[in-house]
């Protein structure tokens, strides 16, 4: 069966202007020279095996999308996110955008490989309440986590994991931008968290998208900008907000506590604990009728100090081990995912050279990575 062409250039192209890139841009990427990307881009000659395995790379994209008839990728589903909000997105960001959709792709091939009999999680909503909607999935959540609605959760991202929803951090540009959710066609539900954000607003960020993966999984995409999360008048956002608050602030939880007097230091020792900023907590608070709209006045002037607030993903670091881990967070690369890398290594799924692609190094690099996480290349594997 003979290629087209015309529609393995066509992929090409649309691949690199979704970037924003040249011609140039790349040639300095590929080695290919711009007159010939130019040339197999408007399918006047055949690009060598050699060639699509480049692009393949260079692009981070599964070889078979070039080559088949698979008309669409995951990554150019993303083409509506950029027509409706192009001018939000810089070259960086779709940079960033297009590794965390290829790392979502990679740990699927993972879990395929070591969790295929895992449960997921499922939630159908009834009626048109969207505000119970979130309340009840929040909780239905926890108990499928195996929480109860009274246990704070320690490391939110490690949990939602377990349900097999991805999530990746990415610095982001845009610092507007708080999170993205994507329906990923292979991956299935993929959420990235802005790594430009405050720490714990990154924690609500995951919660807010994970409401999205929930209960609007059938849109493509979701994209969540800090300027929407006061629209009360959008159902959805309402709505993912309801089920960020209640999983991560149980009602039950609070109530329990039986506070008199909600003090500033009170307040601050709560807000640590759930590992959240003082004005989701103090709105949680005032719907329980635990403090009243003096009070929440008040104490909504309460900071929580930025250098106490802990990453539940670099807790029991040292400085310098915590500096290091948290230069490969903002790219996505977490213990979690690193860890799985390592084990379809171990287990001879995947190269030396695969496992340095998955976690976007070389092989030069890779011992460097995996050091950190205290892991070795098995050289006689």
């Amino acid at each position: 069966m003979s290629l087209d062409l015309k529609s393995i250039g066509n992929k090409l192209m649309r691949c690199r202007l979704q970037l924003q890139l040249t011609l140039m841009d790349v040639e300095k990427g590929t080695g290919i020279t711009s007159n010939r990307i130019n040339l197999v881009e408007n399918g006047e000659i055949e690009a060598t095996g050699d060639e699509i395995l480049i692009f393949s790379d260079f692009y981070k994209q599964d070889y078979n999308f070039f080559i088949s008839n698979q008309k669409l990728s995951a990554s150019e589903q993303v083409d509506i996110l950029y027509r409706r909000f192009g001018n939000s997105f810089s070259k960086e960001d779709r940079w960033a955008i297009q590794e965390f959709i290829y790392l979502c792709e990679c740990e699927q091939f993972l879990w395929d490989q070591f969790n295929k009999n895992e449960p997921k999680f499922n939630f159908s909503p009834i009626g048109n309440y969207y505000k119970g909607h979130g309340e009840l999935g929040a909780v239905a959540f926890r108990t499928f986590l195996g929480y109860s609605t009274q246990t704070i959760i320690n490391d939110i991202y490690y949990e939602v994991r377990k349900a097999q929803i991805h999530v990746f951090r990415r610095r982001l540009k845009n610092s507007s931008i708080s999170g993205l959710f994507i329906n990923h066609p292979y991956a299935g539900k993929c959420i990235l968290v802005n790594y430009e954000e405050d720490i714990y607003r990154q924690n609500f960020t995951l919660a807010h998208e994970l409401g999205h993966a929930i209960f609007d999984f059938n849109n493509a995409i979701n994209i969540s900008f800090q300027s929407d999360w006061q629209k009360n008048s959008d159902y959805i956002e309402l709505r993912a907000n309801t089920f960020a608050s209640n999983f991560l602030i149980p009602k039950e939880a609070l109530k329990s506590l039986n506070v008199q007097e909600w003090t500033q230091e009170i307040i601050l020792s709560v807000a640590q604990k759930l590992k959240t900023n003082v004005k989701p907590l103090l709105i949680s608070l005032k719907e329980l009728k635990l403090i009243g709209q003096n009070e929440f006045q008040k104490l909504e002037r309460v900071k929580i100090p930025i250098f106490i607030k802990e990453d539940p993903e670099l807790q029991n670091l040292t400085t310098k081990r915590k500096e290091a881990k948290m230069h490969l967070l903002e790219r996505g690369l977490s213990a979690f995912y690193v860890h799985k890398c390592y084990a379809a290594y171990e287990a001879g799924l995947v190269t030396e050279r695969r496992m340095a692609e998955m976690l976007l190094t070389n092989e030069f690099d890779l011992p460097l990575i995996l050091g950190l996480f205290s892991l070795k290349l098995s050289y006689g594997n």
